[in-house]
């Protein structure tokens, strides 16, 4: 075989092999650049392998890339709700307009859930897409009132765990000393 044909072998290896990791490369490469977690309006987030963060003006996403360009990524999206710390919050109201909001977008209630953030409680409502061939959809729509911060996971069921593995590990951040 000549040099040339083995140079290009070689180089068609790397790249197969660099796409069918690719997931793992980008989120390594996030890692290294930016470490195990991010901090978010005052909560330090951990970012699990294999998924990175990214900032969008005063939210951000912490997504995990699909293996399959077909696939949606799952993607969790961080942010600030806007009204006043004096504002009396309701879940039932709340969960109420998110339940006809998502009937409107193909997802129906499946579960609700109660989460905390550091020292301030919140509560997740999960919706499962009602389209066909989608039921393994899911949309989890949380919000912490006395942080005045909302988290949304919209992705496979599979990844719903690592969501909440996220919200659960969730800490304020620490001056350094």
């Amino acid at each position: 075989m000549k040099r040339k044909t083995k140079w290009k072998l070689g180089a068609a290896a790397i790249f197969v092999a660099l796409a069918i990791l690719l997931p793992e490369v980008v989120s390594a490469g996030w890692h290294v650049v930016h470490g195990r977690s991010v901090d978010y309006r005052g909560w330090k987030v951990t970012v699990p392998f294999e998924w990175y963060a990214m900032r969008h003006g005063d939210g951000m996403t912490v997504e995990r890339m699909s293996r399959l360009s077909w696939e949606k990524d799952p993607v969790a999206t961080f942010l600030p709700v806007h009204f006043t710390k004096t504002f009396p919050f309701n879940y039932e109201v709340f969960g109420g307009v998110q339940a006809k909001v998502l009937r409107g977008k193909g997802y129906a209630p499946a579960a609700v859930r109660n989460i905390q953030i550091g020292a301030n409680g919140g509560r997740c409502w999960t919706f499962t897409s009602t389209a066909k061939g989608q039921s393994d959809q899911e949309w989890i729509d949380c919000v912490v009132p006395k942080d005045l911060t909302s988290v949304d996971y919209i992705g496979p069921t599979a990844y719903a765990n690592e969501f909440f593995s996220v919200i659960g590990s969730i800490q304020p951040v620490t001056s350094a000393r």
